[in-house]
């Protein structure tokens, strides 16, 4: 399948719609930007071991162990070190995760070693495991004749609806029969998983895809941890309309759980994940405080158990050991391959990059190189040294801090891109001169591919996880208000100081208020979004118009 990847795209897709991020992902694993097997000493059909192309050290390739068996550093064996750090098969989530779940999720050429690295014996390939809602409506069209591969089929199958619904609101065994015999059938697994979200770490072994390393999940390991909260949620819903308001309470605890185990990952698109997680959990907190109408007790209860997790996502951790590696795998992978190979990849990097359908930028430099080699020590250093400086900003302890630090390093990444564009300058130079500045150019492109996305997508993330926790703390304190005076403020104001210590402001509008409706059964509550524009409450997309990105809190949910 022809596919034009964009990791900026792909990183920022992942923030707004999880199922279209999912489908990028999958165009990524068809684009394979990355062919080790044609490395050198990677089944070319030499025995004779070549040349190393790079040296070992601190400041080239960050680590100096472990290595691989042409003495190049294992990434991918060293990420698994760091994660696994005081991890036991008695404190991994991931052990009663997998054992709810079933190998199923697992590719199959993986799934001895995946046990062995757990500590755990290999799951048999048929238990009571978990029934997937994919898996689940796959059936379900198979009973009604049809055709239950077609996607369309499987889109349009009425049970996908009917999880929609029962995610905004409570519903009833009689209303969805469906929805409760999938929930029904779960009940084991769930069980298990609930008790796997209340361990204090999770582990899951990354293994290398054909040799190479990538920060990009199997998408049956995404897949199964998002259904799992879909489920919890939904039967949270259910309970809520039972008026099991405490049992409610404790599937939606589940999600934030998982949401935060899924968050101690090391890369960028686990955060994404972990915040994605965290937001269905949060959208769950705000129906049952509305519909479920907890007492003032239950509610403060609630409130205390969810602030007392701990943080989802450590941007820290990420930019220093996933992204970092991510980086230097990427590069110390093109340098071991013939000329010609690898300037073919570095040209082809740039569709995994940011240009998406642009002009390469990589292209004319490595056309006035020729067969001259690049000093990868040089790229190396380049992006280590911008590793330590994106750590150096996610350190920061303010917010105000940070956004400075990173309007710095987008101005610098700009005049390097126009930079690398001055080809005219390289073809003047010759020889040792040539190799030296031309592959400080390449080093460049290096950085520009990647360290871009990483200042932007991490920024907007935090931006949009922090304005949609502002949000659900004040429907904690809508509710609380709502309990103490019989129905909902007239302004936000008005819940402060006894409610909230100061009604949270707009973050995506310079700190202006919060739109705020107080409605006839309920309330309507939204920030303007990442745009920086009122859309009046809306979210969404429709063909010929420009997409609406608000951050909306709709109490009750309109109908759909």
């Amino acid at each position: 399948m022809a596919t034009n990847i964009n990791r900026r795209e792909v990183l920022t897709g992942m923030l707004m719609s999880m199922p279209a991020a999912a489908a990028v992902m999958t165009g990524l694993a068809d684009a394979d930007p990355f062919d080790p097997m044609a490395a050198p000493g990677h089944g070319n059909g030499s025995d004779k071991k070549p040349r190393m192309a790079i040296t070992i050290s601190k400041e080239t390739t960050y680590i100096t162990e472990p290595l691989d068996e042409d003495g190049y550093p294992d990434y991918v064996a060293a990420l698994n070190q760091r994660c696994s750090r005081g991890v036991t098969p008695e404190n991994n989530a991931a052990v009663l995760f997998w054992k709810a779940m079933g190998p199923a999720g697992i590719p199959t050429e993986r799934r001895e070693k995946h046990a062995k690295m757990l500590g755990m014996a290999r799951l048999p390939e048929k238990g009571d495991y978990y029934r997937s809602s994919d898996k689940f409506a796959a059936a379900e069209a198979s009973k009604n004749k049809e055709n239950e591969e077609s996607v369309e089929a499987l889109l349009n199958n009425p049970f996908y609806n009917q999880m929609e619904l029962a995610e905004a609101r409570p519903w009833s065994r009689e209303e969805f029969p469906r929805l409760a015999e999938w929930l029904d059938a779960n009940e084991r697994p769930m069980t298990l998983l609930a008790e796997a979200s209340r361990r204090p770490r999770r582990f899951d072994p990354w293994f290398p895809d054909k040799g190479d390393f990538s920060i990009f999940l199997d998408l049956e390991t995404v897949s199964c941890y998002r259904n799992v909260v879909h489920a919890f949620h939904i039967r949270a819903m259910q309970r809520t309309h039972e008026k099991k308001t405490a049992e409610a309470w404790s599937d939606l605890m589940v999600c934030h759980r998982l949401a935060r185990l899924f968050g101690q990952g090391a890369t960028l698109v686990e955060s994404l994940l972990a915040v994605t997680l965290e937001d269905m959990a949060q959208a769950g907190d705000r129906a049952l405080l509305h519909f479920g109408k907890p007492n003032s007790d239950q509610t403060a209860k609630m409130l205390r158990e969810w602030s007392s997790l701990p943080p989802v996502f450590d941007l820290v951790t990420v930019q220093d050991v996933g992204e970092r590696f991510f980086f230097l795998s990427c590069a110390v992978t093109y340098a071991r391959l013939p000329v010609a190979d690898r300037n073919a990849r570095i040209v082809k990097l740039e569709t995994f990059g940011l240009l998406g359908d642009e002009e390469s930028i990589a292209k004319p430099i490595l056309d006035v190189l020729g067969d001259a080699e690049i000093d990868w020590d040089t790229v190396l250093r380049l992006g280590n040294s911008w590793c330590d400086r994106l750590v150096e900003v996610y350190r920061k302890p303010l917010q105000a801090e940070r956004q400075a630090a990173i309007a710095d390093m987008e101005k610098e990444l700009k005049v390097m891109e126009a930079s690398v564009k001055d080809v005219q300058s390289l073809k003047k130079l010759t020889g040792d001169r040539l190799r030296k500045v031309g592959s400080e150019q390449i080093a460049k492109v290096f950085v520009l591919r990647f360290c871009e996305s990483l200042l932007s997508c991490p920024n907007t993330m935090t931006k949009l996880f922090s304005m949609r926790t502002e949000l659900t703390k004040t429907a904690f304190a809508l509710s609380q208000y709502r309990l103490a005076h019989g129905g909902y403020p007239r302004k936000l104001a008005e819940l402060a100081p006894q409610y909230l210590p100061q009604v949270p402001k707009d973050i995506f509008q310079n700190d202006a208020e919060l739109h705020y409706q107080r409605q006839p059964e309920g309330y309507l509550i939204y920030s303007v979004g990442p745009n920086g524009r009122d859309d009046g409450g809306k979210n969404g997309y429709k063909s010929g118009e420009e997409p609406c990105d608000d951050m909306v809190v709709q109490m009750p949910p309109a109908k759909q």
